[in-house]
Formats: C-alpha cells, sequence, structure tokens
C-alpha cells in the first residue's frame, strides 16, 4: 500500500510538472510580445502621463513571469555535495525565529545522521517552504501557544516509491496547529493550491519539487493539533559502506 501509494504521488508530480510547463511556455510567448509592444509603445509617447500606463504594463507582465518561473520550480541542476541536514536545520530556525518570534521553534536531532548528497540552497528552500507553511497556518489560526519541531531521524532498510534503500534520512516538520482540512490532503502538492486566500499555492509544491531531484518525497500526517510533514531523502553507501 505504501510503495502504490508513492508511486501514485510521483506519477501525479511528473503529469503536473509536464503541464505546468507546457503552460508556462504557451503564456511566456505571448507576454514577451505584449511587454516589447509596450516598450515600442512607449518611446512613441510624449505626455508622462501615457507612459505612466506602459510602466504598469511592463510590471505586470514582469509579476506574471515571475510567478510562471515560480510554477515551474527550481530549475537548474542541483549539486551534489556533501550536505549536513542539521546545519540546514539551523539555517531554517534563525530565519523562522528572526520572522516568527511569537512561535517556539524546537529542535530534536539525531546526531548519528550523516551528511547526504545534494544541493544545501535548495534543501534550505524546500525546509523553509514546508515549515513556513506550517508556521502561516498557525498564525491564521490563532494557535494558542504555537510550537514547531524540527525532528531528524535515521531510516534503516526504507522504501521509497519501489525501490528500497538501506538508508533513509528523515527530517520531520512538526506544528500544533489546526490541521489539514481533508478537502486539501489529496492535492496538497498541486501548484496553485492553497487554503490560505492570499496564499500562491506554490511553496510545497516547490519543496516537493526539490526532494524528486533528490530522489526523495515529502508525506504528511495531519490531525487537529499534530500535523507532521516528512522529508525522506535516500542517502547513498560507498562502497566502503559509509554513508554519503
Amino acid at each position: 500500500m505504501q510503495i502504490s501509494r508513492e508511486e501514485a504521488l510521483t506519477t501525479r508530480q511528473e503529469t503536473i510538472k509536464v503541464l505546468a510547463r507546457g503552460l508556462a511556455h504557451e503564456v511566456k510567448n505571448p507576454l514577451g510580445g505584449i511587454r516589447g509592444a509596450a516598450q515600442l509603445l512607449e518611446r512613441d509617447l510624449d505626455d508622462p502621463a501615457l507612459r505612466e500606463f506602459t510602466h504598469i504594463i511592463v510590471e505586470e507582465v514582469d509579476r506574471l513571469r515571475d510567478l510562471v518561473d515560480s510554477m515551474l520550480g527550481p530549475n537548474r541542476i542541483i549539486k551534489h555535495e556533501p550536505v549536513n541536514i542539521h546545519k540546514v536545520l539551523e539555517r531554517v530556525r534563525a530565519l523562522l525565529i528572526a520572522e516568527h518570534p511569537h512561535v517556539t521553534v524546537n529542535r530534536d536531532y539525531d546526531p548519528s545522521l550523516p551528511d547526504l548528497s545534494g544541493d544545501e540552497s535548495q534543501m534550505i528552500q524546500a525546509v523553509l517552504n514546508v515549515a513556513r507553511n506550517a508556521v502561516q497556518a498557525m498564525s491564521d489560526a490563532e494557535t494558542p501557544s504555537p510550537e514547531l519541531i524540527l525532528r531528524t531521524r535515521a531510516r534503516r532498510q526504507f522504501t521509497l516509491g519501489a525501490e528500497r534503500h538501506r538508508l533513509v534520512s528523515e527530517v520531520g516538520v512538526i506544528d500544533n496547529g489546526p490541521g489539514i482540512p481533508e478537502s486539501l490532503r489529496e492535492t496538497l502538492f498541486y501548484p496553485m493550491v492553497s487554503g490560505r486566500a492570499e496564499g500562491s499555492g506554490l511553496g510545497l509544491s516547490i519543496a516537493q519539487s526539490i526532494l524528486h531531484q533528490h530522489q526523495g518525497l515529502i508525506e504528511c500526517d495531519s490531525r487537529p493539533g499534530h500535523t507532521e510533514f516528512r522529508l525522506l531523502i535516500p542517502l547513498v553507501i560507498n562502497c566502503t559502506g559509509e554513508a554519503s
């Protein structure tokens, strides 16, 4: 059941990625034409009041282009370097404390966890997206004594999708907020899906995309008062038996 669920999740993500890239291509082409036409028009306008309208057109086109790029998620090739996951979590924790001083951010680390192979900046972005989503949910619900826990564990002989890995790094992001509505759970990692009116719905989708680039995935369990996101990343075992 777990293998089937994870394979279905991966398939859905790949389908969404293909659709998003196709949509982005179709949207960005006319956006470029609109921007160029507005700039050419601006050259022929002597009235500053009219030029203000062309500025608005260019700015809105740029905003839409940035939104489309965000839908696509990270498009650069990831670096495969040793990454200390606890260094990543400490960076995320510092940012959260600075942004949301009213939220208690606790640690529950497994110090024996070895480095993983990946891109540190992208891992920071993935964990930060998940953590910010949790903190925002607690803030919107006005959760009393909001608490976020950053936890690490090592999972041995763990299956991700259809592949079994000798060692997997598990990063847990746990909050005591209101929980995720049942209506959103199946589409939680879809782009443009958000439980907040002002939310972009891109944070979790981008985080899942980053995990896929690291051959991992994100799982979620939620009930009122306890929501846990688990970021699962395989650790490569080299010929000496050490994790890398």
